[in-house]
């Protein structure tokens, strides 16, 4: 309750339980290690809160304790060498001996090296040991400790957890990957060893339901047997051990024993599963970053460029058909940012273009991937971009000046699209869009152009408007924007539905059996990503319902091309810590299937979506 609100009064309450706990606890207690470092880390917690250096010295005294007592193999560990290094920390930033510097990173490494330790509280204790590497300046160490952790991420079991729990462990581990790629470069490691980082340590959540769709890599259709092996595997390691199962009349420490035999049992057991199904055909890349040749065929259709900013440094990472190539950004400061939201819209477009993609198109330009003589709106080349972290949300195909006469602008240079992971882009491309036949030699050139006959029958498009909305104000362009859109499909193959008083449950069925949907309509985005939405009717038709980013995200459609979202914000994700999960509305029609996804990052004018949504169809 303190480190939710603040009260010391809960602290020191607290801790004063925390002392009483210790001083019942029998010496010989297996609980009295985890006694001790709770002790511990409360009295370092009211250390940084009224810096009484005393209570620092008791809390490193109690971390001392509680790593004597645990055992080398112990699950816990990691959390023992953790707790005490943080407080020895601490005290190295007050008095500066190199002895306390020395003791920590040592613990720290130790508990990284933990292997029977569950997975997060190796990564927390990498994450410490890298920022001490760093204010060494021993760059190479901090990269490789880094790395090691980003390899860890894939064996965090959260497959079996619901979307909100998977979230919270996420977020105790966000920014790794950021961080880890930053500092291969500061290390002086090619590009192709950052974006692979990023590649590893991005868009977890999505990465799930991607590999549980793609045929690819579907392990478990497969070779269930070893499916089965390495799921369990993965469980028994990251689960944290509970005095379960055991016989009523058996003492705590044989308990424990068996409980450490069975977590080094599964590590090693872990390996040589591993080792086996990478020798299975098609999975000798299994959990393991995509080549260097793979990434830079994703960039057949025009570059990806990948912006990465953290406390070490700002890069470009850029792929191409040819190369993978990292761009210093020395200007694009991880303070700014931070601050980008308090930026009026015009400010943010310029500075946005100045510090980062100003430069990426100049390297472009420089390196003869794009032409560089002026505007050319009939041949522009296509683009996608990254946001890594706080970028995630930068408006890359808007930046720069467009005053009249301008070119030094996105839009002027190239078409725009924005891809979570290289590993989500690959994963819609396995979809081919194709709504139309090739036309035969009956019908005119001039016609097949505009409509092609179908393969099979012809596609078919939802339309689910909401020109009024229980509870918020009415959208008038909603209804002129649907007539043009029923209006234009008469005049082509496409079938259009129209649903009146839409609700979420008739949406969602209704979705599956469509190649088109639009949606017009309000969007919301929440904190936590998963719960934001498009505004429609509860079952009774008068109420407001909502059509969850969560929901969609679990539906398998076969026939799905494009998705149309006409709604506030349903491309944003307004969770810092969540930043490179990439959750929100768009995202989760892509993962539903709708590899083109249209979507707005921010709140929009409602007669402009009327607009841009008749010149699309």
């Amino acid at each position: 309750r303190f480190e939710r609100i603040g009260d010391l009064g809960d602290l020191q309450k607290a801790i004063k339980h925390g002392e009483d706990a210790l001083a019942a606890t029998p010496l010989d207690h297996p609980d009295r290690a985890g006694r001790h470092n709770n002790l511990g880390n409360m009295l370092s917690t009211r250390f940084e809160r009224i810096g009484d250096f005393g209570d620092l010295q008791k809390a490193i005294s109690h971390g001392e304790k509680a790593l004597a007592a645990t055992p080398p193999d112990h699950p816990r560990r990691a959390i023992m060498c953790t707790s005490l290094a943080k407080s020895l920390q601490s005290r190295f930033s007050q008095l500066k001996s190199p002895e306390d510097f020395t003791k920590c990173l040592r613990l720290y490494h130790e508990a990284f090296r933990c292997v029977t330790s569950p997975p997060r509280s190796r990564i927390q204790a990498a994450r410490r040991a890298a920022t001490l590497l760093y204010s060494a300046r021993k760059f190479p160490e901090s990269s490789s400790i880094l790395e090691d952790a980003v390899n860890l991420m894939p064996h965090v079991d959260l497959r079996f957890l619901t979307r909100d729990d998977q979230q919270h462990i996420l977020s105790q581990i966000s920014g790794l990957a950021s961080v880890a790629a930053s500092m291969a470069l500061q290390a002086g490691r090619e590009a192709y060893h950052g974006l692979k980082l990023l590649e590893l340590g991005r868009g977890i959540i999505m990465g799930f339901s991607i590999d549980a769709r793609s045929e690819a890599s579907d392990l478990k259709n497969d070779h269930p047997l070893e499916f089965d092996q390495f799921n369990s595997l993965r469980v028994q390691i990251d689960s944290e051990i509970h005095d379960t199962n055991c016989a009523s009349d058996e003492t705590p420490e044989p308990r424990q024993t068996r409980a450490i035999s069975r977590r080094y049992d599964a590590v090693n057991g872990m390996e040589k599963i591993l080792k086996h199904i990478r020798s299975l055909h098609g999975y000798d890349g299994f959990l393991l970053p995509p080549p260097r040749d793979a990434l830079m065929k994703m960039a057949t259709n025009g570059p990806i460029v990948v912006f990465n900013t953290t406390i070490y440094r700002s890069d470009a990472i850029i792929v191409t058909t040819s190369a993978i190539t990292s761009l210093e950004l020395p200007e694009l400061s991880y303070d700014d940012t931070r601050r980008q939201d308090t930026k009026g819209m015009k400010d943010l477009l310029l500075w946005l273009w100045r510090v980062a993609v100003g430069p990426v198109f100049d390297h472009l330009e420089g390196s003869g991937v794009f032409m560089s003589d002026g505007v050319h709106e009939n041949n522009l080349k296509r683009i996608w971009w990254i946001g890594v972290g706080q970028l995630s949300m930068a408006p890359f195909h808007a930046a720069g000046d467009h005053s009249p006469g301008s070119i030094r602008n996105t839009i002027s240079r190239a078409i725009s699209t924005y891809i979570p992971t290289i590993k989500a882009l690959s994963y819609a491309r396995q979809k081919q869009l194709q709504l139309f036949e090739e036309c035969d030699s009956s019908f005119s050139a001039e016609r097949s152009k505009k409509a092609k006959i179908l393969k099979q029958r012809n596609p078919r498009l939802l339309l689910v408007p909401m020109p009024e909305t229980p509870g918020a104000p009415e959208l008038p362009g909603v209804s002129e924007e649907v007539e043009y859109i029923i209006s234009s499909s008469a005049k082509s193959l496409i079938e259009p539905t129209l649903l009146s008083g839409p609700t979420p449950a008739e949406v969602l069925e209704r979705i599956k059996y469509n190649e088109i949907v639009h949606f017009a309509c309000h969007g919301v985005s929440c904190l936590n990503p998963s719960d934001s939405h498009l505004i429609l009717f509860n079952q009774d038709r008068i109420s407001a319902g909502k059509l969850m980013a969560r929901d969609v995200s679990n539906l398998v459609t076969q026939n799905a091309q494009i998705a149309y979202l006409s709604a506030c914000s349903s491309a944003r994700n307004p969770s810092a810590k969540l930043a490179d999960e990439v959750i929100h509305l768009a995202s989760s029609f892509q993962l539903a299937g709708f590899s083109h996804t249209f979507a707005n990052m921010w709140e929009t004018d409602d007669q402009a979506s009327s607009e841009v949504a008749r010149d699309f169809y």
